[in-house]
């Protein structure tokens, strides 16, 4: 089996066309749906296993939702015309302090189906010029477009998406 680049080593190239928006919306309006269909079979020793001292499968469900904060943060810089956008910490510290293993499966999706459906919501409607605002990424030291964001969201998602379905398999 292939291994995961780790998030943090990614690198992006933000060259596509604005059309793709429609295509890269869908994708992280239905991150829930696939979510589900990855943890539903799962029992709770599999949800809660911490292979390697790593985060669990619902430490990955939790932390999608906890980074919702981050990408709305974003989107109100990118709609203000702020020309950097807030860096992430990437030591995860709300995921990290959560507890989110004590938490049922059922609660976490739905926390994170809120959330996502919020953020889509205030998405779906941007127009061409919006999803062309432009700001810095700080980690990338690149600019990023509002839809580059958006893609930037939906490879985070696939990521731990992906994580997830490796998990599963484990035990």
């Amino acid at each position: 089996m292939v291994k995961i680049t780790p998030w943090i080593e990614r690198r992006f190239d933000f060259d596509f066309p604005l059309g793709i928006f429609p295509c890269l919306l869908e994708r992280i309006r239905f991150t829930p749906l696939r979510m589900l269909k990855i943890v539903a079979p799962l029992n709770e020793n599999i949800l809660t296993n911490k292979p390697e001292g790593k985060w669990s499968i619902k430490e990955h469900v939790g932390h999608l939702a906890d980074v919702e904060t981050l990408w709305n943060k974003r989107l109100e810089q990118f709609l203000l015309g702020e020309k950097e956008l807030v860096a992430a910490d990437m030591s995860n510290p709300k995921t990290k302090n959560a507890n989110h293993n004590k938490i049922e499966m059922q609660e976490l999706i739905q926390n994170f189906t809120v959330v996502r459906t919020k953020f889509v919501n205030k998405i779906e409607n941007l127009t061409e010029k919006e999803i062309g605002f432009t700001a810095q990424h700080p980690r990338l030291n690149k600019p990023m477009r509002l839809i580059d964001m958006i893609y930037f969201v939906a490879e985070h998602d696939d990521n731990e998406l992906a994580l997830m379905r490796m998990k599963s398999k484990i035990l």
